[in-house]
């Protein structure tokens, strides 16, 4: 059966690196994550992370030409490279380890719970750059240009509240699981994507570009080399993301506590 899941996994990798949604790397990160998660969960983990791979695809590419000027702040494109594979799916591939060697509700839910998280985080950026209004920073209180890092809009609320609760909804029914549950996951999803925010405001790093005057996560802007003005080094967004969805599983896994 793992050599099915192994061809399935292949040739989504492939198909993803056909439509720029992944890069070479990126790809065969993908694969390596894939299978992971297939050895612990088998068929019903790669539905759920099909779930997130496709639906992070299609907002990634929805209004492209609307993204142009956040994506001179964000530090990544719509291709995903391999840190942001492992950054987003790392958790989700852990937990298919650890249930392989030790099944347990506890990873099961775990598992959900990470994924539930690095889809509302990708839902609430993809989306939340698309409001009529310029975001609010959550611990400055004003607002700022779109795609800076802590910062926050009512529709990439929405959007993060909706994706968590769509993983969380399909982890419900594929793995039979009691209602409550089910809440928790989408809490938790939620819970990762908000410390994504509160890191990305606080100690994620923050460049300054001195030719066009502009704060970006980008260490090369216009040519030239940017200068730190905020953060921990090293504290990037593949970093913060991984937090977040490690956050989120663990979350959920205080629930059982």
């Amino acid at each position: 059966m793992m050599l099915l899941y192994f061809i399935v996994i292949l040739l989504t990798g492939v198909v993803g690196l056909k439509m720029g949604a992944l890069s070479r790397k990126g790809t065969v990160a993908a694969i390596f994550t894939g299978n992971a998660i297939a050895y612990g969960f088998g068929w019903k983990g790669l539905v759920l992370l099909g779930v997130f791979f496709g639906t992070s695809t299609l907002w990634s590419k929805y209004k492209q030409d609307r993204k142009q000027e956040t994506e001179r702040i964000v530090v990544k494109g719509s291709a995903r490279d391999e840190y942001q594979v492992l950054a987003n799916g790392g958790a989700a591939a852990f937990a298919g380890v650890m249930m392989a060697m030790f099944p347990s509700l506890w990873w099961i839910a775990f598992f959900i719970s990470a994924l539930a998280a690095s889809n509302a985080d990708t839902w609430a950026s993809e989306l939340g750059v698309l409001a009529k209004r310029d975001p609010y920073h959550i611990l400055k209180l004003r607002t700022v240009p779109r795609g800076t890092s802590g910062a926050v809009s009512m529709p990439g609320l929405l959007a993060s509240f909706l994706a968590s609760l769509l993983v969380a909804g399909v982890g419900f029914f594929l793995f039979d699981l009691p209602f409550t549950l089910f809440l928790v996951i989408t809490g938790a999803g939620v819970l990762g994507s908000m410390i994504d925010t509160i890191i990305g405001a606080t100690i994620q790093e923050e460049f300054y570009c001195e030719t066009c005057s502009l704060k970006t996560e980008r260490t090369v802007h216009c040519g030239v080399g940017t200068t730190k003005i905020k953060g921990i080094s090293g504290i990037n967004n593949d970093v913060v993301n991984m937090v977040s969805s490690l956050c989120g599983g663990i979350a959920c896994g205080v629930w059982f506590l």
